[in-house]
């Protein structure tokens, strides 16, 4: 198995929810949440096929974090605050809200749909505190430190020129797993393709969704894009020097309005450049 493989998803691993294998499994295993303290204790190490041979949605990304962790002596946080969050200034952003007390203060809530309205999230997925970050999420932030990352990247202050090219392009040499959106359950097609519309061909690139073609009036071709549990969607434009961020607090993922929200404000965005 290739980094490459990880930060793409094609690493043969999946999510619990994707697979009916690993669901049967964790069924006979017993109930358990999603997200533990570790990435050890979160996610089962199996593999579900050869890596590379498709793309599924797993927790390949945690792994790699791990690996960053072993190749460095770091701890993914500490590793992530000096050759990211500190090159941009993000300095409201951490996986441990506990030791951030500013931040655990102005902390959103999660709201679940129930019928017509809304309810505060009784159970929530990620655990706090956490015992270790995980590459795959947890990170607690602002809007405007988010937006410091992302123009990082489109101003090339993060990453050399030539990464960044390689980060927007696609990396999967079998699209299986990409190509047929209507395959999927609604909230999980949501969750991945966003605002992409099902009609326009998609890849994965180093760290997120890249449509390998244009969207009209919106997102220029090989856009990087990816989504939070909390239906918190983020793209990256390389093409047109644009990012946009839609945070909206609200579980459980792929949620239908708030992608048709997503959609419209990107629109919006694109209209202001023309």
């Amino acid at each position: 198995m290739a980094l490459r493989q990880m930060l793409t998803h094609s690493s043969g691993m999946a999510y619990v929810f994707m697979h009916p294998l690993l669901t049967r499994y964790q069924q006979l295993q017993g109930e358990r949440p999603l997200i533990q303290q570790t990435v050890k204790e979160s996610y089962h190490p199996f593999l579900l096929f050869e890596p590379g041979k498709r793309w599924l949605y797993s927790p390949s990304l945690d792994w790699a974090g791990v690996a960053v962790e072993r190749v460095t002596s770091m701890k993914l946080g500490e590793y992530m605050k000096r050759h990211i969050f500190d090159v941009v200034s993000a300095n409201d952003i951490t996986f441990h809200l506990d030791q951030r007390e500013d931040l655990r203060a102005r902390k959103g809530k999660n709201w679940q749909r129930v019928g017509q309205s809304l309810e505060e999230e009784k159970n929530p997925v990620m655990p706090n505190p956490v015992a270790e970050g995980q590459g795959g999420g947890g990170l607690y932030a602002t809007v405007n430190e988010m937006l410091k990352i992302y123009h990082g990247v489109l101003t090339e202050k993060l990453l050399r020129p030539e990464t960044i090219k390689i980060m927007f392009q696609p990396q999967l040499k079998n699209n299986v797993g990409l190509d047929k959106p209507d395959e999927y359950p609604v909230f999980v097609r949501n969750a991945i393709w966003n605002a992409v519309p099902s009609d326009v061909s998609v890849s994965f690139g180093l760290g997120g969704l890249v449509n390998i073609a244009a969207v009209p009036e919106r997102r220029g071709v090989n856009s990087l894009s990816w989504s939070g549990i909390s239906n918190c969607y983020w793209w990256i434009d390389i093409e047109h020097g644009v990012a946009g961020i839609y945070l909206s607090q609200l579980v459980p993922m792929g949620d239908q309005k708030s992608v048709q929200l997503l959609t419209e404000f990107e629109k919006f965005v694109y209209s202001t450049l023309n």
